[in-house]
């Protein structure tokens, strides 16, 4: 059966454009779409004490919208991975897009409680295609010796995203106010996603290498052994892909432990709990996730010299150092932060927490190589959206139950890089393997 020809191959002329052409459009539209999908999950997690006092609830009230929208991002999963598989990462990418830049504009103008929750809500159905839709386009389309650098750049744009939520919104508190700042930057926020959305269903390219399985499969020259089932994501559980399904759940949900303790927690942290004010908050913040963005293409970087899963063991062993230290100063009264926070252990180890979610930039690119092109998009988006909504969704409305307070709920994200650890030694890995049409 002959298969697409892989970039390594030459130039040639991929669904009408010249490859570089292809190529380019691809990456470019997977680094907008993760780049907005980061900025729209931090659109809860910067500014959650100006909306709970805009809104008149509980700091824990916006926690439960958090995780309200991590639940509604793994139906958003599963429905857009099964539609990237069925109908395309193009039209599937747009929607999803679409979705949350128009949830976004309603946040920003929502008038009560249940309002934004809503919205939140329906943010997170939208974010629930990206991911998956992402990394098929990039894993199906680019040269196999440095894909775990580039997945790792590209997953790098997620936290870029976070960087340009706290700058948008940080503007437009200094511009409006505290109470109509925030709401202002969710509509800035959401017209720019709508633009990147329309210019997606203009000129982004289908998949050559979904386009050419569904040319095998309308052809009848598709073994049945690899066609895809008629009920949606029973496929992740057969052929033996269900032990890797399940793993790479908990490894994402390991992820999300670790970078959304930092997302809900530290700027509640630093402002309500250290008494900072939000410019020396939104300084350290951005510290944070300037490290957490590089770490992304160094541990991808990583992740093609000493494989995928021993990238994810190092970098999930720096966020266990930073935690735990962390954590021992929380637990001894030390985690204290200052207007000269340089001179602050509690800074330096909230640091080490930021580079320890350096595991995010293999795992795109990981689960990508696990699963064949029929069921790539619901296998990424599955394992990745399950992930957010347990480790960003559930888990830190139950840290801070357990934790009584926000800096031993910050600490518990020592959980995060502990399963991750232990997990990531049992589960498969195929690093580097050539991804074809039909397998």
């Amino acid at each position: 059966m002959s298969l697409l020809r892989t970039p390594e191959a030459g130039p040639g002329v991929v669904s009408g454009l010249a490859r570089p052409v292809y190529l380019r459009r691809i990456l470019v539209f997977a680094f907008l779409g993760t780049l907005f999908d980061g900025a729209e999950l931090n659109l809860v997690g910067y500014p959650m004490a100006y909306i709970a006092e805009t809104l008149h609830v509980s700091t824990i009230q916006i926690v439960q919208i958090s995780t309200l929208q991590g639940f509604a991002s793994i139906v958003g999963g599963l429905v857009c991975g099964w539609l990237g598989d069925r109908i395309g990462r193009r039209w599937t990418y747009t929607a999803s897009v679409l979705i949350f830049g128009i949830a976004a504009i309603l946040g920003g103008l929502a008038p009560t409680y249940l309002t934004f929750m809503l919205t939140r809500i329906l943010a997170g159905v939208g974010m629930g295609g990206l991911f998956g839709l992402a990394f098929s386009m990039f894993a199906e389309s680019w040269k196999t010796a440095r894909r775990g650098a580039m997945g790792g750049s590209i997953q790098a744009m997620y936290f870029t995203g976070e960087i340009l939520t706290e700058g948008v919104v940080y503007w437009c508190t200094l511009q409006f106010g505290l109470h109509d700042g925030w709401r202002a930057g969710y509509v800035v926020i959401g017209v720019v996603t709508l633009v990147i959305g329309g210019l997606a269903a203009l000129l982004l390219p289908e998949s050559e290498q979904w386009l050419a399985y569904r040319r095998e499969l309308a052809a009848g020259r598709v073994p049945e052994g690899m066609r895809a089932a008629k009920v949606p994501l029973v496929d992740l559980f057969r052929g033996g892909y269900a032990a890797g399904t399940v793993l790479f759940i908990v490894l994402a949900s390991a992820m999300f432990l670790t970078t959304n303790s930092m997302i809900a927690y530290l700027t509640t942290f630093l402002v309500s709990v250290q008494k900072l004010p939000l410019g020396t908050a939104s300084l350290i913040v951005l510290f944070g996730l300037v490290v957490t963005a590089v770490s992304y293409p160094a541990t991808g970087w990583l992740s093609d010299v000493i494989r995928r899963k021993w990238a994810f063991f190092v970098s999930c062993l720096v966020g266990i150092v930073g935690f735990g230290w962390f954590l021992t100063l929380v637990a001894t009264g030390h985690a204290h932060i200052g207007h000269d926070y340089w001179a602050s252990p509690a800074f330096w180890a909230l640091m080490l927490c930021a580079g320890g979610s350096g595991g995010f930039g293999v795992l795109g690119v990981w689960m990508a190589e696990f699963f064949p092109t029929r069921i790539r998009s619901s296998g990424s988006n599955t394992g990745y959206y399950a992930g957010r909504g347990i480790g960003a969704g559930l888990f830190p409305l139950v840290a801070l139950g357990i934790a009584g307070s926000v800096p031993m709920a910050l600490a518990l994200g020592v959980v995060g890089p502990v399963v991750g650890a232990v997990v990531s030694l049992f589960a498969p890995d195929r690093t580097g393997r050539e991804i074809q049409a039909v397998e």
